[in-house]
Order: structure tokens, then sequence, then C-alpha cells
């Protein structure tokens, strides 16, 4: 690993230290405590050197370790110095990383205060979703040079994996035991790592496997690619299966699931899907009725076996993680979150159609050369935009109609919905300004040089798809921002301002609360173990205090409510 590859993985953690302090600081500045203090960036070089030289340790520990493993060293790596960096790399990093790992464990004992310290918890993150990246990365060259066509064994990849194994399984460790619930950014982020190491894995290995049937004269030439393919796909399913199946999936509430759930699993997937069925719908079209590049049917449909790898993972993908929202779908705005994801998603689709058949329409009336796809071959992307984007839109916005005809209160009013038509007015607005832009440009260059034509139409005509597809959008959402004002929304809850529970953790009540009083709801846990709860007597407790601000107190009498200035 060279000392840029280093420093590329040392910058960003130093970029999301500064961001998260900057946070932290903020928040301890509205709570009246001191942004920062001489313990912050003590800590803030301590956890950033450990992570330095803990990368130097393992980098130099996994050359070393190749060199000595592999029969036939690299001359230059002996005489141009490899040597010599690496064992620098070994001699300084390691007893470093031990010292202050050692010093850290220490003050840890010493202090328990140093286990909530923010910047402890990016580091047991960071680290172990490198060293998992790493070792990930060395399992799939190794699986893939030992069922290549060679069946050759890599030293460097072997070690490799043992190294950075070594070191990630270290790091969970000490993560699971000191970090808690706080933990759950480094699962879900692992999570996520895997989904997308095995989603390409198996994308890959459909496509190759349908490679050498379909070319089966091509079978030498692909049978590496997919051995790669499935080593990707065997090292991605094993961390999946790790972070997500046996650690973040049990843990079933909290935004950071929904966010991986919605936005990278059905999200993602969705996307994926519309993508490959549009990219071989377009294929086939072009095939039957446009123009192919291509008369031989092998190499014009290369690599439609890669676009059906895609189709399935995607398929899948919305799948699974829509049938892991079905617990959730009782609860008010999951279910409109999946609904207003996915057809804004198949909006952006059906747009870009409509945008598209306009770029045709002009290419068709102008003169010009075509450059990359022909006329036909645009107006058949057009189409498959619009077959692939429009059903799909329709099913779920039909659901969202049904949904406001049978509540239009709850509805209309819902957060979910406010937010989908304030960020799609916002991105279409921002989408219109570039393209407006554009034509601006576009025209006023040919008007200087006295050169407007239907040229100049031609060179505005992406500009000017994209200005139609957003006119389009804006014009029937702005019909239904318009409908939703009209109606009467429904009484706003009123009952206190803020509400902290003292007693057991009550996460599900508090969130109870919030819905049935509109306050804000914080949960403290007594560390001496008292205080149930009975959701009745919390809301028979705190009627009558409309805009105060109340401390709740379990006690084994019921709650016991104080008035305080907050």
């Amino acid at each position: 690993m060279s000392l840029a590859t280093i420093f590329g993985f040392l910058i960003p953690v130093l970029v999301i230290g500064m961001w998260v302090m900057a946070i932290a600081g903020m928040r301890r500045l509205s709570s009246g405590r001191p942004a920062v203090d001489a313990g912050t960036f003590r800590r803030f070089f301590q956890y950033g050197l450990l992570y330095a030289v803990l990368i130097l340790a393992a980098v130099g520990t996994t050359e070393v370790l190749t060199w000595l493993f592999q029969g036939r060293p690299d001359d230059w790596y002996v005489t141009g110095g490899g040597v010599a960096r690496s064992l620098a790399f070994v001699l300084v990093g390691a007893p470093a990383a031990a010292t202050i790992a050692l010093v850290t464990r220490r003050g840890r004992r010493r202090d328990p205060a140093e286990n909530d310290s923010h910047l402890y918890a990016i580091y047991l993150t960071i680290t172990p979703l490198t060293a998992m990246l790493l070792a990930t990365w060395s399992l799939s060259g190794l699986l893939a040079r030992l069922l290549g066509p060679g069946r050759d064994f890599d030293a460097g990849d072997a070690v490799g994996f043992v190294v950075w194994g070594a070191v990630w399984l270290t790091h969970w460790i000490v993560a699971r035991r000191s970090l808690g619930e706080r933990n759950a950014p480094h699962l879900f982020l692992g999570s996520f790592v895997g989904l997308v190491v095995a989603s390409v894995g198996l994308y890959r290995t459909i496509g190759a496997s349908l490679d050498v049937i379909v070319r089966q004269d091509a079978f030498i030439t692909t049978t590496y690619p997919l051995a790669a393919a499935v080593g990707t796909l065997v090292a991605g399913v094993l961390v999946w299966v790790r972070y997500w199946l046996t650690a973040a999936n049990p843990l079933r509430t909290g935004n950071l699931r929904l966010v991986y759930v919605l936005v990278f699993g059905v999200g993602g997937g969705l996307v994926l899907w519309l993508v490959a069925a549009s990219r071989i719908l377009w294929t086939v079209l072009v095939w039957f009725i446009g123009d192919p590049a291509s008369r031989y049917a092998p190499q014009f449909f290369g690599d439609t076996t890669y676009d059906v790898g895609m189709l399935v993972v995607g398929a899948l993908l919305w799948w699974y993680h829509r049938a892991l929202l079905e617990d959730d779908m009782a609860r008010s705005e999951v279910p409109r979150i999946y609904e207003y994801l996915v057809s804004g998603i198949a909006l952006t689709a059906a747009a870009t159609g409509v945008g598209t058949v306009l770029v045709a329409f002009i290419e068709s009336i102008t003169p010009g050369i075509d450059i990359g796809l022909t006329t036909m071959n645009t107006l058949l992307a057009a189409v498959t935009l619009l077959l692939v984007g429009v059903p799909v839109w329709w099913v779920f916005w039909k659901r969202i109609r049904r949904a406001v005809e049978g509540d239009a209160p709850t509805e209309v009013s819902s957060l979910t919905r406010r937010i989908y038509l304030v960020v799609l007015f916002g991105v279409v607005g921002v989408v219109a300004v570039g393209a407006l832009v554009l034509v601006a440009y576009t025209f006023l260059q040919d008007a200087v040089n006295g050169q407007v034509g239907l040229a100049t139409l031609r060179s505005m005509r992406y500009g000017l798809g994209t200005l139609v597809a957003a006119a389009a959008v804006s014009a029937y959402h702005w019909s239904v921002f318009r409908q939703d004002r009209s109606v009467a929304k429904p009484e706003a809850p009123r009952g206190p301002r803020s509400v902290v529970l003292v007693g057991a953790p009550a996460d599900e009540l508090a969130q109870d609360i919030a819905r049935a009083t509109g306050a804000r709801v914080e949960s403290w846990t007594r560390l001496d173990g008292a205080g149930g709860w009975d959701q009745d007597s919390v809301l028979t407790a705190i009627e009558g205090h409309e805009g105060h601000d109340l401390l709740v107190l379990s006690g084994p009498d019921g709650p016991g409510v104080i008035v305080v200035a907050r």
C-alpha cells in the first residue's frame, strides 16, 4: 500500500473528525457548557495518531509477511527500498500503536467519561470499517485467483486478509463492549458496505455466467471474470451477514435502520431495476426498429448479460427490503416515506423521458450530424424511459391519492408529503435554472456571432428538453400543492412544550407522547434501576401543562411531574 493511499485514508478521517467536533461544540454551546476544552484537543490528536500508526503498522506487517512468504520476491522491492520502508512502518508503527492503545485503555479505566467521547466513538467506527474494507478486498482477490483458470495462490492477498481481519476483529470486539447503542452507525455503515459489495458481486456473477453460456467460444476469456465476480460476491456476503443479519437488523427501531432500508435498500434497488430495465428494453427496441451499431447479435447484445444481472439484483434488493418494512407499515410515516420515495424515483425516469422526446423531435427537424445516438435511437430512449417510469410512478402515486381521499387532513399535513413537495420544487427549480442558463448562453453566443438559426435550436435541445420536463413536473405538482392548501388541516395537538422522562428506557413511550401532544420528548435512564412506565398514567399526569417544560419522574406511586425553566 502506497503512502498516497495511506494519506487518502487519513484526510477523510481528519475532515469527519473536525465536522463532528463542530457539531458537538454547537450542542454544548446550546446547553451552556464549553464547546471545547483541552481534553477535546488531546483526544483528537490521540485517536488520530492511533489510527495513523495502526494503519502504518498493518501496512508494514502485510508487506513484510508477503515478502517472507513469496517464493520469488520482487528484486526492486528488495533493492529499491521497499523492505526498508516496510520494516520502518512495523518498527515505528507497531510500538507506537501499542503504547497509545495502552494509554487509552488506562485513561478509560481511570475516567469512565472517556467512553462517552464522540471522538472515541468515531475512532471505533472508522478503524474497523477501514480494516473491513481492506480485508474484504484481499479476500475477494484471493478467491478470484483460487477460482480462476490458473488456480493461483497469492500470498499477498492471504496475508492481507489475515492482518486486516485481525485488526477488524479486535476493534469489533472493543466497539461492541464499550460503545453500546453508539455502535449503531458502525453497524449500519458496515451493513451498507457489505450490501454494495455483495450486490456488485452478484451482478457481475450473473453477467459473467450468462456470458459463459451465451458466448461459448469465449469460455477461456470469461472464466477469470467469473472467478473474480464470485470472489467479490462471497466476500460481500460474509460482511453483510456479519454486520446486517447478526448485528444491525436485530436493532428494530431507530432512524438509521429506516435510512438503510428505505434509501439504500428500497431506493437503491429501484434505481438499479429502472436503469437495467431501461437499458434492456432500449437495446431490444434498437435491435428491431432502431439503428443498431452492429448487426452481429453477440457483439450488439454484449453488455445485456450484465444488464440482466443488474435487473435481478435490483429486484432482489427492492423485494427484500420492502419485506423488512412489513412490521413497520402500521406506523403512519413509514408507508408514506416508502411510497413517496418510490414515486419520486419513478417520476425522475418519466420526466427524463418527456424531455428526451423533445430532444428527439428537435433533432428530427434541424440539420446536424448525429454524434452518439441517432435520432431514432434517441426517440426509442425516450419511449423506454416512459414505458418503465410511468407505470411505476402511477401505481405508487395512485396509492398516495387513495390515502388522501381516505383521510385528506392527516395525509396532507404529514411531514413526509410536505418534505416531498418542498424537495421536488427545490430540485426542479435548480435544474430549471441551470437549463435556462445553458439555453440563454447558447442563444446569445449564436446571436453575437450572427448565426441564429435551426442549428441554434439543435444546440439548445438538451436544455429545452430539461426545461419542458421541469415545467411538466412543476405544473402538475403545483396543482397538487394548491389542492393541499384548500384542505382543512387537523388541529395540532396541544400539550407541554417539552417532556423529559426520567426512569426506565422509554423510547417508544416518548414517541407516543410526542405524537399525542406535539411536545419534544426525551428519555433519560435512571442508573438505580428504578421506575417503570404506564402510558395512560403519564398522559394523565402531563395534562393541563400546555406550553410548559416538564420533568417526569417515575416512582412507585406513579409519575411525578415537575415544571422547569428550560
